[in-house]
């Protein structure tokens, strides 16, 4: 047995997977939770497929995928063996939970198709599978080791060395390779034709969940179906290209409190987190071209991401959270050539599946891709999940009363 704590053997069936859209989302809000209730107005079919998680009893539910004989085109069914209780500490209404599954592949294979089974929807805020390389492999052990309950408690990622052994400012943003993600209004994802995410005979992944008490509590048995098939170098591998920018985004007329001051709001947010969150709001700025010591506030943010190589982009989404109201994401902004690959301008917090380009776009080494976001700290007063939340400077961060900046492309490298 590999790990003390290892999920167990995973299952591979052939089953039929119907089309769907891609989602790479990252972090959201709960299906269920209380945030529905307030969008109602703006997206009335939405509110209308997502009951309060208040008025639901705590529920596990079972994988639906019976265990079976594995076939060229078998899913994968991974997750959590035995239920687990979320729980969290001091102030904090989040617990980000990381479990490492061992894919259970003896052979290199290409995932084509991805569907999350949320045990708990009341709980589950958002939940993300990364690839974890053979040189990470032991960082994972030591993390799961060195926490003694079920898996290890992460925030923004699974914490894992990189895999190139590098460590700079935005590791725990982009540390780990993204092989698929839930957040509100995922479905069923069928990737591209001729594309796919590879998987290496041996391959592990860590499951991360973040589980939002604000819907509840109770146990979650969650499960990740990958749909995959042999890798015969016919697919051309899809990788998730993250594209963040600062928030900054004061309190608004009117608001008073400790908490509106950044340094005791930063100071919070570290409390919460841990002093990873801190390196992530430096790491942001030195990336964005800003200020360390006096970044600039205001509602609306923007970061310039020049292409590392060539690549071709599929789909694109953003990531905000509840106070998010419009993101973009251009490709050479401000030149003949520009392009606008994702364009948000009613930001729904409980739809936040990706969007398919019309045909692939090409983008070159050095082309810009910007992303730019705008955030509402009006919607604190009509948000029933910040009823109770005091007036805060918001910053970068993964809970519930934090916000995001996230441009999210699928793409091939070239």
């Amino acid at each position: 047995m590999l790990h003390k704590r290892r999920l167990g053997t995973p299952a591979m069936v052939g089953v039929g997977v119907a089309g769907a859209v891609l989602l790479l989302g990252a972090c959201g809000g709960s299906a269920n939770d209380a945030s529905t209730d307030a969008r109602a107005a703006e997206s009335p079919a939405a509110a209308a497929q997502m009951p309060s998680g208040a008025d639901q009893a705590p529920k596990v539910t079972e994988s639906p995928i019976p265990v079976g004989a594995a076939d060229a085109e078998g899913v994968i069914t991974v997750g959590l063996d035995d239920p687990y209780t979320p729980t969290s500490t001091g102030t904090a209404t989040d617990d980000y939970r990381c479990f490492l599954m061992d894919l259970g592949v003896s052979e290199d294979r290409m995932v084509t198709g991805v569907r999350f089974v949320p045990g708990n929807p009341a709980v589950v805020h958002h939940a993300i599978v990364y690839r974890v390389q053979p040189s990470q492999l032991a960082g994972a052990l030591d993390r799961d080791d060195a926490d003694p309950g079920q898996g290890w408690s992460c925030f923004g990622g699974p914490d894992l060395p990189r895999s190139n052994g590098s460590n700079d400012a935005l590791s725990a943003i982009g540390g780990s390779p993204w092989l698929a993600a839930w957040a509100p209004g995922g479905r069923e994802a069928r990737f591209a034709d001729g594309t796919g995410v590879s998987i290496e005979a041996g391959s592990h992944a860590v499951l991360q969940v973040h589980y939002n008490l604000l819907g509840g509590l109770g146990p979650d048995l969650t499960q990740v179906e990958l749909r995959t098939e042999v890798d015969d170098g016919s697919r051309a591998p899809l990788q998730s290209v993250l594209l963040p920018a600062p928030v900054e985004l004061p309190c608004g007329p009117g608001d008073s409190g400790p908490l509106c001051d950044r340094e005791v709001a930063v100071a919070d947010t570290i409390e919460r987190f841990g002093g990873e969150t801190l390196r992530t709001l430096w790491g942001l700025q030195v990336v964005c071209g800003g200020d360390l010591l006096q970044p600039k506030a205001g509602a609306t943010q923007s970061c310039d991401h020049r292409a590392t190589g060539d690549m071709r982009v599929y789909s694109g989404a953003g990531h905000m959270h509840l106070l998010g109201r419009t993101i973009t994401v251009e490709l050479n902004p401000d030149t003949p050539d520009a392009q606008t690959l994702v364009d948000i301008q009613s930001w729904d917090f409980d739809n936040q599946a990706s969007t398919a380009m019309p045909e692939p776009v090409e983008v070159k080494k050095g082309d810009v891709l910007r992303v730019t976001c705008t955030h509402d700290v009006g919607l604190r007063q009509v948000l029933p999940a910040l009823a109770d939340v005091p007036a805060r400077y918001v910053t970068w961060g993964e809970g519930t009363s934090d916000e995001m900046c996230l441009g999210i492309l699928s793409v091939t490298p070239a």
